[in-house]
């Protein structure tokens, strides 16, 4: 070989030599060595120099398979209580060997931005199968297992409270029913316009229109309301007296007005009055202010 040839050669012998020199043992904290069996994560910190800046590697080392029983994971960083720098890489055990194996987390040398390089030393670890060998291969679990039978269990329990919420909930029903009758039967004996409504909210328009008693029943209801004898021109006090009564003050001005022309003119009504009409609007607007 002439001189030429051997200076590039030497040239790559020398910088691979330099590079070894230049590494430095890395100081890990290396996972436990025995156990391990598939799927389970095993963990390698190695301490960086707690000196530099967050970003000391230049590279992070590279995620995948890293032989036939490990994948390395993302690797991250981590600061302990001392403020000390440690990468932690993250080894899953992908595969299962049918006797006990024996393996090793790759070696790695890590460069840093200062230019140094940490040398990583491989760790080894043991991997075993999930079952026996003789196991694995019997008869009894070649195929799928047969479904385990359970005893059904007894609904008794679920029966008794659903008849028990069944039975409240009824009772609920009822007793807001029976409240709901006593409150209207209560208003139909002491409110006047409910007990008026009571008396002759069952009329048609026709009959309630041509029956004077409805007439001389509905002056009782507002006289009873208003505590004193109500004529055309007190409509105004009894709705400022009343005020739930206010905005039918206009129909029962009109009342009265008819009421005046029924009993004591021989003059024919020219436009309709439903006196019914104004006998439900008085019950309602009771109603909704003894609420």
């Amino acid at each position: 070989m002439t001189r030429a040839r051997l200076r590039p050669t030497i040239a790559l012998v020398l910088m691979a030599l330099c590079a070894h020199a230049a590494a430095e043992p890395a100081t890990v904290q290396q996972p436990r060595a025995f156990g391990h069996v598939l799927g389970d994560l095993v963990t390698q910190q190695v301490l960086l120099d707690s000196g530099t800046p967050h970003n000391e590697l230049a590279a992070m080392p590279s995620t995948g398979r890293v032989n036939a029983w490990l994948e390395r994971r993302p690797p991250s960083l981590r600061t302990d209580a001392d403020g000390r720098r440690w990468l932690v890489l993250d080894y899953q055990v992908m595969n299962s060997p049918r006797a006990l194996t024996v393996t090793t987390t790759p070696p790695l040398q890590l460069r840093l931005a200062s230019g140094k390089t940490l040398d990583v030393a491989q760790s080894p670890l043991s991997i075993g199968p999930l079952a026996p060998v003789a196991a694995a291969d019997a008869q009894r679990l070649a195929g799928l297992q047969p479904d385990r039978l359970l005893a059904a269990e007894s609904t008794a329990p679920l029966q008794r409270a659903l008849i028990m919420w069944s039975a409240l909930a009824f009772a609920v029903i009822v007793a807001w029913l029976g409240w709901w009758l006593w409150r209207n039967r209560r208003d139909a004996r002491r409110l006047p316009f409910a007990k008026a409504w009571a008396r002759f909210g069952r009329e048609d328009d026709t009959t309630l229109d041509a029956n004077p008693e409805a007439w001389r029943g509905l002056h009782r209801a507002l006289d009873e309301a208003a505590g004193r004898v109500v004529l055309s021109g007190s409509v105004t006090d009894l709705a400022q007296k009343a005020p739930h009564l206010r905005e039918l003050q206009p129909q029962l001005e009109q009342f009265f007005q008819r009421s005046s022309d029924r009993f004591f003119s021989d003059v024919p009504v020219a436009s309709p009055f439903s006196l019914r009409d104004l006998y439900r609007a008085l019950y309602r607007a009771e109603k909704r202010h003894h609420r």
